[in-house]
């Protein structure tokens, strides 16, 4: 239950964490962004017979909103995004405003981040310890045995003072706020609104359970959903019940469907398509999805973890102990443009929602069955299909791929010998071979606006994305030696 939603203001020693007004142009854009706390009161749930019950009730808690707005309501577009912060990192991470804020502030669209876990807070405190010590996820059952096998260390320690829990009660609560008119609401004034819920990579999993478990029937939290990076697996009920399952199996991925009602879209890159093992694309009634696997892309790119932030972004993070970098040995970070996929995916989960109209289908990425003890960095035994240049076969495509300039892999070796399977890599061709493919920057650039054209009328590059990612295939392929 929503007890109270605080404004905290900007000043000159104090702003939000990941602060988007300065680096996106808000100013010159009459863009606004504000942040929140919000409080109130959770329940903690376990799961039986696949329905949630309540094991404690009144638990308080505190979290974090980041509220980004158009400052004029004409431009609003009546289309309201919700994230859900990706905290893997122990960090909010606001991957899909970051994979597509150009999209949003062109649109009018609203967009609200909430914090996720307690497991950011140290970091949050680092950052500013005056503007988020309010925050509060308290583990309010902390009597009960950890689980055996909890982990200690890594991304997905076990934090026996926080409640990851308390989190579906935070979600709720936030969606009642925002459809209602109440005056807590801090969009109440943008009327008509449509809400979507979203979100990156262990926020998949939430959005997940969120439709097993807190689905409604009767009043919908929410009116679409875009699910990216991550598979049909739910996120645990409560800290102590389960590990994080994102995707199904264990060698060879069990099949995996999410749907709803309402329309349900996800998005896989290479690093994830191996894993998920979608049925299908549905159409029913009551279970409406649509699955976009992006070719050429990792779960991690040079977009949207260094460039994104630049130097200055990129430092604030280091000062609290998080290191955005690139480790690989092997060629360069991966720099392939899918963002420009993830703005048409929104779009038609848009027109899906409020027009009927249904999403496009897609190829998925093609793939084989391998018997062997490993294939590939994940160990598993599908592998996809690769062309001669070694670049994916089938899925959602660009010119990018089509006329490549380099070989894209979906993971990185590093000086040790390891593997980061998420961060990708793309070995450049050298130049006498793009000379030797193309002949010439000029044809080069014949042949990906032709594609383009292609690909817009296929519905996955938007007509208002096209200039801009033809110039930046042209320029890669220019950077690389064409000529």
């Amino acid at each position: 239950m929503l007890k109270q939603l605080a404004f905290i203001p900007v000043t000159e020693d104090s702003r939000p964490f990941g602060a988007a007004a300065k680096s996106c142009g808000f100013d010159e854009a009459g863009w606004v962004e504000d942040e929140y706390l919000m409080s109130g009161e959770a329940q903690v749930y376990t799961e039986k017979a696949g329905k949630p019950e309540p094991i404690f009730s009144g638990a308080p808690y505190t979290t974090r909103l980041i509220v980004r707005r158009p400052g004029k309501i004409a431009q609003f577009s009546r289309n309201v995004v919700i994230e859900i912060l990706n905290s893997t990192a122990n960090i909010d991470i606001d991957r899909m405003w970051v994979n597509s804020w150009n999209f949003f502030m062109r649109r009018g669209d609203i967009y609200v981040g909430i914090t996720s876990k307690g497991h950011v807070i140290e970091s949050l405190l680092k950052f500013d310890h005056r503007r988020y010590r309010s925050i509060n996820w308290a583990n309010p059952l902390p009597e009960r045995e950890v689980p055996i096998g909890a982990p200690t260390t890594g991304l997905f320690r076990f934090l026996p003072q926080f409640e990851s829990g308390l989190f579906w009660d935070m979600l709720i609560d936030l969606a009642e706020l925002l459809r209602s008119d109440s005056p807590q609401n801090p969009i109440r004034d943008y009327e008509n609104r449509y809400l979507y819920l979203t979100g990156w990579s262990q926020s998949g999993a939430y959005i997940a359970r969120i439709l097993k478990s807190f689905y409604r029937f009767d009043s919908p939290l929410f009116d679409g959903y875009l699910s990216a990076g991550s598979g049909a697996g739910a996120a645990p009920i409560n800290a102590y019940e389960g590990n994080l399952t994102m995707f199904g199996g264990d060698k060879i991925p069990a099949g995996s469907m999410m749907g709803a009602r309402e329309p349900v879209i996800a998005i896989n890159t290479e690093s994830e398509n191996r894993m998920v093992n979608w049925y299908g694309d549905f159409d029913k009634p009551l279970f409406k999805f649509r699955t976009y696997q992006i070719a050429g892309s990792s779960h991690d790119t040079k977009y949207n973890l260094l460039d994104y932030y630049g130097q200055e972004g990129l430092a604030e993070l280091d000062r609290i102990g998080i290191k955005n970098a690139y480790y690989g040995v092997d060629g360069d970070p991966l720099d392939y443009p899918c963002e420009v996929i993830f703005n048409a995916a929104f779009h038609h989960l848009y027109q899906w929602v409020r027009d009927g109209i249904p999403a496009p289908y897609a190829p998925k990425i093609e793939t084989k069955i391998v018997f062997r003890e490993s294939a590939g960095p994940f160990g598993n035994y599908i592998e996809n299909c690769t062309d001669a240049f070694g670049n994916c076969k089938g899925g959602v495509r660009t010119a990018a791929l089509d006329y490549p300039t380099g070989k894209y892999s979906s993971f990185s070796v590093m000086a040790d010998g390891g593997v980061n399977p998420m961060f990708g890599k793309v070995n450049p061709f050298p130049r006498e071979l793009l000379k030797l493919l193309y002949g010439s920057l000029d044809r080069y650039r014949n042949l990906v606006t032709e594609n383009a054209c292609e690909t817009v009328s296929r519905g996955f590059l938007l007509p208002d994305d096209r200039d801009a990612f033809i110039e930046r295939v042209v320029n890669t392929a220019k950077e690389r030696g064409l000529a």
